[in-house]
């Protein structure tokens, strides 16, 4: 098969490869502010790129990305470790001073347009669907997995929801926003969609509140104090090399999880 987006494919190409491998891959994501220096798409992009990959690996297909994505307001003990007045209203990464808005939809029209995606992967006959979110807000997260768990239960299809993302030994998601992990995947995906001249000299400390990059620990409610960004996690001390060695990591775990849920399917069988 010369590719694995369902959107290129006839029918018969479609069936052939769901016989071998009944595997559907939902690459998840929106258009959001990812500092002045990356590209409004990351997370879709990202997630597509490794659904791609884990596809080539395990088998099945890709569907179109889906560019919806849902975000909440930051909780004041955010605000504060981010760098804000902790009664400020901020959701997700709009932070006052960004140039454009992100495209945050409500979180209940994001679980409807899911819910009814699923739906209809089912029916065309997948029995695996791997929901790959590179938006990975706590709400979006909590959507998706309780999606999962609703499916999973009627057991019409079985849902995973992954990440495109570093995982820690301790099975922890290991990346900020906008800072050097996603930084460095998009040097490796599109290096021509990286504007790091958009960014201060390296000696200037970047305030997470004047750009809406923030690293990991901050999130994580340990925040620099002067609220900015760590130096080992500074996007413009990213590489591709560091995009590359993320995103095998990612695929490796994906395929490792499909593999186990084609087995199951290979023993009811």
């Amino acid at each position: 098969m010369h590719t694995r987006r369902i959107q290129y494919l006839c029918p018969d190409e479609v069936l052939a490869e769901m016989k071998r491998a009944p595997v559907a891959y939902q690459p998840c994501g929106l258009l959001e502010w990812h500092g002045p220096h990356l590209p409004l798409g990351v997370d879709s992009l990202n997630a597509e790129h490794v659904a791609l990959m884990a596809a080539e690996r395990s088998g099945g297909l890709v569907m179109p990305p889906l560019y919806f994505g849902t975000e909440r307001e930051r909780p004041p003990e955010v605000l504060d470790w981010i760098g804000f007045e902790n009664k400020e209203w901020v959701v997700g990464m709009d932070f006052p001073a960004n140039s454009l808005p992100s495209m945050y939809a409500s979180e209940e029209l994001f679980a409807l347009v899911v819910r009814e995606n699923i739906r209809l992967i089912a029916v065309m006959g997948f029995k695996i669907l791997v929901l790959v979110t590179g938006h990975a807000a706590v709400n979006q997260l909590e959507v998706l997995q309780r999606l999962s768990v609703e499916f999973n239960a009627l057991d019409t299809i079985r849902v995973l929801v992954e990440l495109p993302f570093v995982m820690n030994d301790e099975g922890i998601m290991e990346v900020g926003h906008a800072s050097k992990i996603e930084t460095s995947i998009m040097l490796e995906l599109a290096p021509e969609t990286v504007k790091l001249e958009n960014l201060p000299e390296k000696e200037i400390p970047l305030k997470n509140v004047d750009f809406a990059i923030v690293d990991y620990p901050t999130f994580l409610g340990r925040p620099t104090t002067d609220r900015t960004v760590r130096k080992d996690d500074d996007p413009r001390f990213a590489t591709s090399e560091a995009g590359r060695r993320s995103i095998e990591r990612a695929v490796t775990q994906i395929v490792r999880d499909v593999a186990g849920e084609l087995d199951r399917i290979h023993e009811l069988n």
